[in-house]
């Protein structure tokens, strides 16, 4: 790609005055001005500034003032004004280029044609290419003075109809009905800045449609109309369609143009097609290298099409030359958040924070990024900056605290909890952060105060109940501990950290056999929990199965190695000394901070990648349990349908089917309850305080588990309906395969293990021949006959004619004289030959 160059001249056309007092030249009031702009930016590769329609709906006087009023609000250096006559019934056009300094404005140049009106295109290109060459000392050759004559239309009529189009759009026409008025852009009219100007859409609509049916191919008129169809309705899906649809057929008509070029990647990137967006967008900035905003747009499609380098080297041009592009120093903060470069994403905040300072979205990541430095003292300016502009935003007040609690401000954290609460006492969130704040400094008695406030809402019940069990447990009140426990089990039975709890409390009044029983009653659910592992070994201890706790204890130094307690026992074990406990609680936490939310996206997509992972052994097994019963892709060729039930060959894929069935459902236990607590903090608004990457996740997040939702629907529904009766019709049962699994000697059967046969290959059979005929009896021109792109034979005239080719679908193709080729209107057409089959040809004479 192309680096940064210097824009080019800048310049700006106003609407032409028509002084024939005639309504047949109205059309020129905006047409004329459009096509100056459109040949002077393909032509002589200036910059225009009129935006996608090149003129604007209010009239310029051409004095100095207005002249220099006109060009500043464009930023132009050079302004072009005209005026249509029509002496002795003939087009007499009058250009002027002005150029522009500063609040200063000379005519630096001016030209006049007079003609036929059917030499309109000849007339203004040469006035454009006489003031160009005289006012700005552009050499204008042959080649360039042709391209500015060029013909929009081959028909007049429709650039008139464009023309007067273009005014009633953008508003330099009288509307022809009555208000409603819209604003001047509305529809893209790119109008200098002003009054509002009336624009007459169903008028533009009527006019501009009628240009391209008259003239099809003008792809001005075509992408006028894509101009029209966005503008009119912004937002309208439909509408965006339509447009497209007229950009890229404009595109197709003229590739080199370069406002249809532009059109169209635009209306791609709005329509979300970023690939097609990618490639036109790459073209426009290697033709113009110096667009900062072609250049943003190629930069936001690289970072959508999973290009971020390249985007960013895009990007940070943009901004270098153009400090105060907002838009593209937001891509550049993604960019940066997704590659965990805190300290350029906190530089690239600080700028969009300096150039739009109420910009409270802004504020809110840049405090996020501090967060990440550890530059604690900043992300609290910052997020107290917030909250003065909103007071009543409770995520926003919890989130404060917790920053001041990461901060060691224990005291701050409780007064803006203590606000929080005060804004939302329906609200747990607030007595919940408090809560936790406490129990991590180690205030025990004061969290158990507020644990017990909290046991008020009913949806956080259980994880109240279990605080207190767990302060209970750490101030050796085994017995208040074991209390809690139980009914924050009982109304959380798929709380892992709560099962352990209780166990442990069970342990700590030294009731072995209850916590046995628990542990036998969670294990199922959790068959890879190393610490539940580790429990029930303690348990089987201290009741004297040393057999059993071994295994136990085993299992769990198994399942995490990293987990010292395990072998520690097992060492006691070894050593025949009792096994002591050790076990530290957690605390389950319904509410989080910002680093919570992180931690539980990451856990998310561990869970969900691990379920992606038994998904696909699952299938696998799946499939090759119907290709042992001959159905599916996996079948053996010529499989003959199998009447006894193979039951060496299945069983061990059928039990580890069914086992990863189970670890799916368990892995997706754990996915709901990680996506809830995901979710209850999104709905919140807690997840605010995650960086811009981070946010993306979650939705991403939101797609997969309502994917996973229906996944398992369709997993056991596979089981169900497709394994299931093939299973049956064999003679597989449950309990056969089972047993089978738990012991494959007594079941297998010496004939399964003969290799099969390798079927024979049958060279493929010839296709058959058939006759048919051309009956060419009624012309009086040979026909040629082709067949699916090869000539068969020729019918002469007047002849009916027997022609042997191969049967079945082919495509016919009938050569007369005057068909250059097969797939001209009207030559090919798709049959089934047989023998007898004919056509006849009808000729008119």
């Amino acid at each position: 790609m192309p680096a940064w160059s210097p824009t080019p001249p800048r310049f700006a056309v106003a609407p032409f005055e028509n002084r024939s007092n005639v309504r047949a030249f109205d059309w020129l009031v905006a047409g004329a001005p459009f096509e100056v702009g459109e040949k002077t930016e393909a032509v002589l590769g200036l910059e225009p500034t009129g935006g996608a329609l090149q003129v604007g709906g209010l009239a310029v006087e051409p004095e100095v003032a207005p002249v220099a009023a006109f060009a500043a609000g464009h930023a132009a250096g050079f302004v072009i004004t005209g005026w249509v006559d029509r002496p002795n019934w003939q087009l007499r056009i009058g250009l002027a280029l002005w150029k522009v300094t500063g609040p200063a404005a000379v005519v630096a140049a001016e030209a006049q044609r007079t003609g036929d009106l059917k030499a309109y295109h000849q007339l203004l290109g040469e006035a454009l290419g006489e003031v160009w060459s005289k006012g700005a000392g552009i050499a204008i050759d042959d080649a360039h003075a042709r391209a500015l004559q060029r013909a929009l239309a081959v028909d007049l009529y429709a650039v008139t109809l464009m023309g007067r189009g273009l005014g009633h759009l953008v508003g330099a026409l009288p509307p022809t009905t009555p208000p409603p008025v819209h604003p001047a852009g509305s529809a893209g009219s790119g109008s200098a800045s002003g009054p509002a100007v009336q624009v007459d859409l169903k008028a533009a609509e009527h006019d501009l449609e009628r240009a391209v049916f008259i003239d099809p191919r003008c792809f001005e008129a075509q992408r006028l109309l894509g101009e029209l169809y966005r503008g009119a309705a912004p937002g309208d899906p439909r509408a965006a369609a339509r447009a497209l649809a007229k950009f890229n057929y404009a595109n197709d008509l003229a590739p080199d143009d370069i406002a249809s070029l532009r059109a169209a990647a635009t209306g791609a990137a709005e329509a979300g097609k970023h690939e097609l967006a990618l490639e036109l967008f790459r073209r426009l900035v290697i033709r113009r290298p110096w667009d900062l905003d072609a250049r943003y747009e190629l930069g936001a499609a690289l970072w959508r099409t999973g290009d971020p380098a390249g985007a960013q080297k895009q990007l940070e041009q943009v901004t270098a030359h153009r400090p105060d592009h907002l838009a593209a120093r937001r891509v550049l903060v993604l960019i940066h958040a997704s590659r965990s470069d805190t300290p350029r994403l906190v530089a690239e905040l600080e700028a969009i924070a300096a150039r739009a300072p109420d910009d409270l979205e802004t504020k809110a990541d840049l405090a996020s990024a501090y967060a990440a430095l550890a530059r604690w003292d900043r992300a609290i300016a910052e997020l107290e900056a917030i909250a003065r502009a909103r007071p009543t935003d409770l995520a926003l007040h919890v989130r404060i605290g917790d920053t001041h609690r990461r901060h060691d401000d224990l005291d701050g954290a409780l007064a803006w909890y203590a606000r929080a609460g005060r804004l939302a006492p329906e609200s747990s969130w607030p007595g919940v952060a408090a809560a936790q704040a406490l129990f991590d400094a180690g205030k025990l008695t004061e969290a158990g105060r507020a644990y017990v406030a909290l046991q008020r809402y009913r949806d956080d019940l259980p994880a109240a109940e279990h605080a207190l069990g767990v302060i209970a447990l750490i101030q050796h009140r085994a017995d208040d501990a074991a209390w809690y426990l139980r009914r924050a089990a009982k109304d959380a039975p798929r709380s892992a950290p709560t099962w352990r709890a209780l166990i442990a409390a069970e342990l700590a009044r030294r009731d072995a056999a209850t916590a046995a029983r628990d542990a036998a009653a969670a294990l199922p659910s959790w068959p890879r929990d190393a610490q539940l592992h580790y429990l029930a070994g303690v348990a089987h201890a201290m009741l004297g199965d040393r057999g059993e706790a071994r295994a136990a204890l085993a299992a769990a130094a198994d399942a995490d190695p990293s987990l010292a307690a395990p072998r520690a026992g097992l060492g006691a074990l070894d050593a025949g000394a009792a096994v002591s406990l050790q076990f530290t609680p957690e605390l389950v936490r319904p509410w989080g901070d910002a680093e919570a939310i992180g931690q539980a996206l990451d856990r998310y997509a561990a869970v969900a990648q691990a379920m992606a992972d038994a998904r696909a052994r699952y299938q696998r097994g799946l499939l090759a349990l119907l290709g042992a019963l001959g159905r599916g892709p996996h079948a053996p060729a010529r499989a003959e349908p199998v009447r006894r039930c193979p039951i060496a060959q299945i069983a061990g894929t059928w039990a580890q089917a069914q086992r990863e069935l189970d670890a799916i459902v368990r892995l997706g236990v754990d996915l709901e309850t990680t996506w809830r607590f995901i979710a209850r903090h999104d709905e919140a608004g807690a997840t605010a305080g995650l960086l811009p990457n981070a946010r993306t996740q979650i939705g991403a997040a939101r797609k997969s588990y309502k994917r996973a939702l229906a996944d398992l629907g369709e997993l056991r529904a596979e089981w169900g309906r497709a394994l299931g009766p093939e299973l049956a019709a064999a003679g597989c049962t449950d309990r056969l395969l089972a047993a089978a699994a738990a012991d494959p000697t007594r079941y297998r059967v010496p004939e399964e293990d003969q290799p099969e046969a390798i079927p024979t290959t049958q060279p493929p059979r010839p296709r058959a021949r058939a006759t048919f005929y051309v009956d060419n009896s009624r012309c009086h021109d040979p026909v040629e006959v082709w067949i699916d792109g090869a000539q068969l034979g020729q019918v002469a005239a007047g002849r009916r004619s027997a022609l042997v080719a191969d049967g079945g679908e082919r495509t016919l193709c009938l050569l007369v004289p005057g068909a250059a080729q097969c797939g001209d209107r009207g030559t090919v057409r798709e049959v089934y030959l047989h023998d007898g089959w004919s056509v006849t040809m009808n000729c008119l004479n």
